[in-house]
């Protein structure tokens, strides 16, 4: 009974021993500090793989290969360079340019403009193109140097038909009076200055519808013609230099409205008989023009219609020459005849008659 007893308090005590050594055990576990973890190796500079002789341990933590291909740590080689110094831009211009006012940075120039209105061209028939026409046959009224005011001679042959048949000579003086200058000083409103000419002419010239004698006869003709040239066209089709020939070279063509007046005397008669026609004009570099107007001349019945034509044929080199043929159709609404004038004239300037080493340039064709 006694041995009984003992074995229980023994076997108790030897389980509270081992219940303390383990307790003791696990509070020195804990207390422990903690070791760190080896660093993972370092992987190669190349894509290549371990060869498996040299290392038979497994690799269990090798990156992908689409991951391990791209180096993303390792330096560009030096001849590989992937960013381009960047191109020259304005600045080391603007620094060693002179800095003034107009190129600081940041300044912002201011450009004023102009107060005056735009001005009308000069010259609607540019010397240029027309070359002598502009001052064939003419002589300059004004300072010198003038080239908007001009005076000429004209003189020839002309038949006219009035319900008869007569030749007749033809000798006048026409005044040119060119808008340029005027033009140019009147800027935006040059549009209303025209060009002008006015010629005194004696000739052969109809009679009235009522006299009994039908015909023509000798006479005075005053005409004023004012013509806006509007629209202007250059053509150079027979663009020759110094020719003879006014068509020959490049025209200036223009075309506008244009307005004739004046009056016809009859020198076997003390009336003047007013005439008034509004049309338009088409002229070829000012030497020539053909218009078409409608009006009226007191002691020709009914309203009339009018064609007149100068046609520039030859012209001196030295531009003082003119040859023209000139016509004139006048048709009224009645059963009374036209009138129609026809002949051949020449241009020059007055001077040319009192310099006789010059009149060989009368010659036409044979410079």
């Amino acid at each position: 009974m006694k041995t009984t007893k003992l074995a229980l308090p023994l076997s108790l005590t030897a389980a509270l021993v081992g219940l303390v050594t383990c307790a003791v055990s696990c509070a020195k576990k804990s207390n422990a500090p903690a070791v760190p973890l080896p660093p993972p190796p370092t992987p190669l500079p190349t894509n290549s793989v371990t060869d498996n002789t040299t290392n038979t341990a497994p690799v269990t933590n090798t990156a992908p290969p689409a991951i391990a291909a791209v180096a993303t740590n390792i330096p560009a080689a030096p001849s590989e360079i992937t960013n381009p110094p960047p191109a020259e831009t304005t600045t080391k211009a603007l620094e060693t340019a002179p800095m003034t006012a107009t190129n600081l940075p940041g300044h912002d120039t201011v450009v004023e403009m102009s107060t005056n209105p735009p001005v009308a061209p000069t010259n609607f028939y540019p010397a240029s193109i027309t070359g002598s026409n502009n001052t064939c046959c003419l002589v300059p009224v004004g300072g010198p140097g003038s080239t908007n005011f001009f005076l000429s001679f004209r003189g020839g042959y002309e038949h006219v038909y009035h319900g008869d048949n007569n030749d007749s000579y033809w000798v006048s003086a026409k005044f040119y009076a060119y808008g340029d200058g005027l033009r140019e000083s009147a800027g935006k409103n040059g549009w209303l200055i025209p060009d002008a000419d006015v010629e005194v002419s004696s000739g052969y010239l109809p009679k009235p519808d009522g006299d009994p004698h039908q015909g023509s006869d000798e006479g005075l003709r005053l005409r004023a013609d004012f013509t806006w040239p509007w629209f202007h066209w250059t053509t150079y089709l027979f663009g020759q230099t110094n020719s003879v020939c006014p068509f020959c070279q490049p025209l200036a063509l223009g075309l506008g409205p244009t307005v004739n007046i004046g009056f016809d005397h009859l020198y076997n008669e003390t009336d003047f008989r007013f005439a008034n026609y509004a049309g338009v004009r088409l002229t070829f570099n000012r030497s020539g023009f053909i218009e078409y107007t409608v009006g009226r001349t007191e002691g020709l019945n009914s309203v009339r219609q009018q064609v007149v034509a100068e046609i520039p044929f030859y012209e001196s080199r030295d531009g003082e020459v003119r040859y023209y043929l000139r016509g004139l159709w006048n048709h009224g609404s009645s059963s009374k005849p036209d009138v129609l004038e026809g002949g051949l004239f020449v241009e020059m300037p007055l001077g040319l008659l009192v310099t006789p080493e010059k009149w060989g340039d009368l010659l036409p064709f044979t410079q």
